[in-house]
């Protein structure tokens, strides 16, 4: 009887073991079931940002946060004094690297699927309603998509070519109500201009470590290309084409023959910008957005006294373009789907909600905050210069017609490499007087030939 005794309580004791067993896993599982999402994102703004950004940046959080309160949003400050390729590709190999990223220029993507740093989100753009409608800017679309699946969507677009100050155009006896449209009327113009005994200088050339990125729309402005998509899939180097020498040997001009530009064309792109708002050059590669109404108002100007121009060209039978750049929205691939879907919304909140973008707007008008930006809503430019309204109407109208020309800056794989590499031979180009025709094509060829050896994955001659 007492071993039948024992029996029955350890029988009953291992059943209540496993009861609580099985009632615990239920409820580790269900407290596991309700963790919530994490997404992690780098826009946290510094202690020495400006207060007004801070007060931007926390209202647009709140409302993230309210809008999504069911996943955890992380906020990460990005670090500063790396470059932000690097430091993402270093953060990503340790498992630290943000859900959504919104930093890379469009043209880093074709680099970044090739070495598989960014996540595929072809499901999610697939099923896009603002793409079935037709309402997203489709300029980076070659750029962030690859043999029919996409990597990235668009953040923001800027445009950028010629930026005007009209006041000193009108002091140097130029008409600042109709721009020059051709190398000969600017150089006309660039020389009447200028007076370094005021100072006061026709174009403001930046001839530093970006000078790369101005010479792409000069190359435009003489009817060639920077490089040319070949059948293969990879590109020919064509900034040795007759066109891009002729952009070249135009600046050396501008520089040495019709001694328009600063004396120091190697100056900063501070100095450089520095130099148009202060009054002391008329022309610039340069963009208004750059500055704020208290940079100009040190020098008694305003927004009203500049304009936006498209590049002056060779000549009249081509189109006058203007260069086009912008951001996008990239995810980690090491994330889970779970964690994707929740980035993929906020990221659609963030950039492309009606009601969303309106806010964004208010607070700007608020706070006088001035923003030339096109919207990743292609419906949407109009709506936002009109809706800010201490955006001149001239500007808007600048704004529009340089939209209506831009070319998107290329994008190919290693494009920052390239940039890179033209640095000392357009630098060269700049620095030497009288510099001849074949010695300038001569440094652009070898710079091209040592691309090609670098990259033969990317770049070929056929």
């Amino acid at each position: 009887m007492k071993k039948i005794m024992k029996c029955a309580i350890s029988m009953l004791t291992m059943l209540a073991i496993m009861v609580t067993c099985c009632s615990c896993g239920k409820d580790e599982a269900k407290k596991t079931g309700n963790k919530k999402v994490t997404v992690t994102l780098w826009t946290s703004v510094g202690s020495d940002a400006a207060p007004v950004e801070k007060e931007r940046h926390d209202l647009q959080m709140k409302r993230v946060r309210e809008k999504f309160p069911q996943y955890e949003i992380k906020e990460v400050l990005m670090q500063t004094g790396t470059d932000y390729r690097q430091m993402y590709d270093k953060n990503l190999m340790a498992g630290l690297a943000p859900t959504l990223f919104t930093e890379f220029s469009y043209t880093d993507i074709p680099t970044r699927i090739k070495n598989g740093t960014i996540a595929d989100m072809t499901e999610f753009v697939n099923e896009w309603q603002y793409k079935k409608d037709g309402k997203v800017i489709t300029q980076f679309d070659e750029a962030i998509s690859k043999d029919g699946k996409w990597y990235a969507i668009p953040r923001d677009a800027y445009v950028q070519a010629t930026l005007c100050n009209k006041k000193l155009v009108a002091a140097g006896g130029g008409n600042p109500d109709s721009f020059p449209t051709t190398w000969a009327e600017f150089a006309e113009e660039g020389q009447k201009i200028t007076d370094f005994s005021v100072p006061r200088i026709g174009y403001a050339l930046l001839g530093q470590d970006w000078c790369a990125w101005p010479f792409t729309g000069w190359v435009w402005s003489a009817g060639g290309e920077m490089v040319r998509k070949n059948a293969d899939g990879k590109y020919k180097l064509s900034f040795t084409e007759a066109p891009a020498v002729d952009a070249a040997i135009f600046m050396n001009e501008m520089i040495w023959k019709y001694k328009m530009t600063q004396k120091n064309v190697l100056q900063a792109f501070s100095d450089t910008s520095a130099d148009i708002v202060g009054g002391r050059a008329a022309y610039s590669w340069a963009s208004i957005a750059d500055f704020k109404e208290s940079d100009l108002q040190n020098y008694g100007l305003s927004y009203k006294d500049f304009g936006m121009m498209t590049m002056p060209v060779k000549d009249a039978s081509i189109k006058s373009p203007a260069l086009s750049g912008g951001e996008v929205c990239t995810f980690n691939p090491k994330s889970t789907k779970e964690e994707l879907k929740a980035a993929w919304e906020i990221a659609n909140f963030m950039y492309y909600d009606d009601e969303e973008l309106q806010a964004q707007w208010d607070f700007m008008n608020e706070k006088g905050i001035f923003d030339v930006k096109i919207p990743a809503r292609s419906d949407l430019l109009e709506k936002k210069l009109t809706s800010l309204k201490n955006i001149p109407e001239s500007i808007s109208r600048d704004v529009l017609k340089l939209s209506e020309t831009a070319i998107a800056e290329p994008f190919c794989p290693n494009w920052s490499d390239v940039k890179t590499a033209l640095v000392i031979p357009l630098q060269k180009i700049f620095l030497t007087e009288n510099i001849s025709r074949a010695e300038a094509e001569k440094l652009l060829n070898e710079c091209a030939a040592t691309l090609y050896s670098q990259y033969p994955d990317s770049f070929s001659e056929k």
